[in-house]
């Protein structure tokens, strides 16, 4: 007879944890892919139109300039019939704080895809994540649910 695989049965043990607690917080997968494609085609957006610092070097700049890409992906999300809050919500205002420091103010060359990598791997159901990563999960997905308005 054959021995059980450890990392295996730990694997399995990991995924129907990590299942109750999605269960738990009503986390649902659908929703998830959802923001996640929010926030990518934003973040897409923000680099796709980012002037550099040398132009958009104030924080007003920069604010206006997120300010313009989240309204432009809203309106996007609005044509499919998915309407979030606008501007000056929870969800707003944790994408500024969160890219205005990963983005904006960052001196990384390659910001854009450690960014893109960051959600990718953040909002994979099939990775191994450690508690921390889970809540960073968490707090992303339970603001968009707390902002998303109507799904049609």
């Amino acid at each position: 007879m054959d021995k059980p695989n450890e990392e295996g049965l730990t694997l399995n043990a990991y995924r129907e944890q990590v299942k109750i607690w999605y269960s738990a917080n009503n986390i649902i997968r659908e929703k998830s892919d959802l923001y996640y494609d929010f926030i990518t085609s934003l973040l897409k957006l923000i680099d796709d139109t980012y002037l550099g610092s040398d132009i958009v070097s104030t924080q007003e700049d920069m604010t206006s300039h997120f300010m313009w890409c989240f309204n432009k992906i809203r309106t996007n999300f609005e044509y499919e019939r998915i309407k979030f809050a606008p501007p000056s919500t929870p969800a707003y205002d944790y994408l500024w704080y969160f890219l205005y420091k990963g983005y904006y103010t960052s001196d990384v060359d390659d910001k854009r895809e450690i960014l893109l990598e960051y959600f990718k791997y953040l909002f994979d159901h099939s990775m191994v994540k450690t508690p921390p990563e889970l809540e960073s999960f968490m707090d992303f997905y339970k603001i968009f649910d707390q902002n998303l308005k109507k799904i049609n």
